[in-house]
């Protein structure tokens, strides 16, 4: 008996084909060799980044209160963050309506 190659609506293909267990062994398989090999990519990343000096005003960027300010300015990011997301949610709103094209208009048979 085969089973479906259709994923059920709310299913994931490994969860219904025999082709997921597959899928997990290659990633397993992945992970063991990257766990095996954790030495080597040590050493040539060290070897790589040897005299290399960080630069502080670089690695604001990685730093979220650099986000908040670059998205909302630095007044919104003092903002309560309820404030920010119902904002955030009306900015969204306003693109998807814009940009999404209207639902198709049905015609009603009389």
């Amino acid at each position: 008996m085969e089973r479906p190659s259709v994923a059920p609506e709310g299913a994931e293909l490994w969860e219904t084909s025999d082709q997921g267990c597959d899928i997990m062994l290659r990633h397993l398989e992945a992970a063991r060799d990257v766990a095996h090999n954790a030495q080597r990519f040590t050493a040539n990343a060290q070897a790589v980044v040897q005299g290399f000096q960080t630069d502080d005003d670089l690695l604001e960027v990685f730093k979220t209160d650099f986000h908040l300010r670059l998205l909302w300015g630095s007044r919104g990011a003092s903002v309560n963050q309820s404030d920010r997301f119902s904002k955030f949610n009306l900015i969204l709103t306003a693109l998807s309506r814009k940009l999404e094209p209207p639902p198709p208009k049905t015609q009603t048979l009389i």
